[in-house]
């Protein structure tokens, strides 16, 4: 099933040896009347920035200085619109760092091709191979929005093309743990097994690809701070002890995980303002409501900022989230997220009784079968 999460890799530094990274884009547009401005995205301090550039003769150009290579996405508006009303609704991303990257395209943002700098012409490279697959997922989610639209009340199909879906998914991923483990000495490999993590890796699997790079790739700053966060990820995996927290309900009162032991417990990060996990909450309504009785509650933690306080309240009413929720509002910087290893939401921890975890992100009707499984004879 097409996993559907926000997330905070975007907002976070690509980390790299300690340099200076003095950096040069330079854009040509072929069709270039259609092209007026251009728009440069990247993280700074954890914040999304945008700069922008004129397309003067179909061409443009920026630059800047990081203190490491960071993942970027061009935006273009066209025939003098605002960025917002821009046709190119799907970014590609590529990467910021020293040297001079070179970006072409007829006219679109969603087509362009980056060369210039090694992560780029490495980045091409594994494109290239995925190519087939990306369009065999395209294609599928193009033909099931339209036979959507004629039989919307059809769930087989749905459960088909969620099934065809996952398995290109895992072909996708097979072919960028394929490039780690022939790659050992190259440092694209860390930025391959950051998206290989997605928002709930196979851990056992995740630290062996890791495990496989070259010592002087996984003694960078990158290296580093992804063999930290396996070490984070290893401490929730199925089977270990959730650690315990206490984190303050929307009264400010304050709940202890441990305080809920006897019972199975689905911690659930969300946020108001994550779409999927908007979309997922009816599912987790309809788990709680059937299994409340038998043993079964959820614990929300949310990841709104102090400034969403409303926001999160007025969510947990509007949507009928009738269990406890709690929060420090800091956002991605949230505690309880840090040390479970949560960079997107939604993203779940299934504990049993004595608050060990027995699964993670179960959605859907993956977490009613599961439930079902555990609390039936209850």
């Amino acid at each position: 099933m097409k996993k559907t999460f926000c997330g905070a890799l975007l907002l976070l530094p690509c980390l790299a040896q300690a340099q200076t990274e003095n950096f040069a884009v330079k854009g040509t547009v072929t069709n270039n009347a259609a092209v007026s401005k251009a728009y440069l995205g990247y993280p700074v301090d954890k914040k999304w920035s945008v700069d922008s550039a004129v397309v003067k003769n179909g061409r443009f150009e920026f630059k800047g200085t990081l203190p490491e290579p960071v993942r970027a996405s061009l935006t273009f508006s066209h025939n003098g619109t605002a960025l917002r009303k821009s046709r190119d609704a799907s970014r590609k991303f590529f990467y910021l760092e020293k040297g001079t990257i070179t970006v072409t395209t007829r006219d679109s943002a969603t087509k362009i091709v980056v060369r210039g700098t090694p992560l780029n012409d490495e980045n091409a490279k594994l494109e290239t191979t995925l190519k087939p697959l990306n369009e065999q997922y395209e294609t599928l989610t193009k033909k099931h929005g339209a036979r959507s639209k004629a039989t919307p009340k059809d769930p087989g199909h749905k459960a088909q093309h969620e099934a065809m879906l996952a398995s290109i998914e895992t072909a996708q991923q097979k072919v960028r743990a394929n490039y780690v483990q022939t790659h050992p000495d190259a440092r694209f490999s860390l930025l391959v097994l950051q998206d290989l993590e997605g928002s709930t890796p196979e851990i056992g699997a995740y630290a062996a690809l890791y495990q496989g790079l070259s010592a002087s790739v996984r003694s960078t700053l990158r290296g580093q701070r992804i063999g930290e966060q396996i070490k984070r990820l290893q401490k929730v995996a199925v089977g270990a002890i959730a650690p315990d927290f206490t984190q303050n309900t929307p009264d400010n009162l304050p709940v202890k995980l441990s305080s809920l032991r006897g019972q199975y417990v689905l911690i659930d990060f969300w946020a108001s303002w994550c779409g999927p996990c908007r979309q997922e909450n009816p599912n987790l309504v309809k788990a709680f409501n059937t299994y409340k009785d038998k043993g079964f509650t959820v614990l929300g933690v949310s990841l709104d900022q102090e400034n969403g306080r409303e926001a999160w309240v007025k969510a947990i009413q509007k949507d009928n989230l009738t269990w406890t929720h709690v929060s420090d509002l800091k956002f991605w910087n949230n505690a309880v997220a840090q040390e479970y290893g949560v960079h997107a939401v939604p993203q779940n921890f299934l504990l049993d009784p004595s608050g060990k975890i027995v699964a993670i992100n179960l959605r859907g009707e993956e977490l009613q079968s599961t439930l079902d499984k555990l609390l039936k004879t209850k």
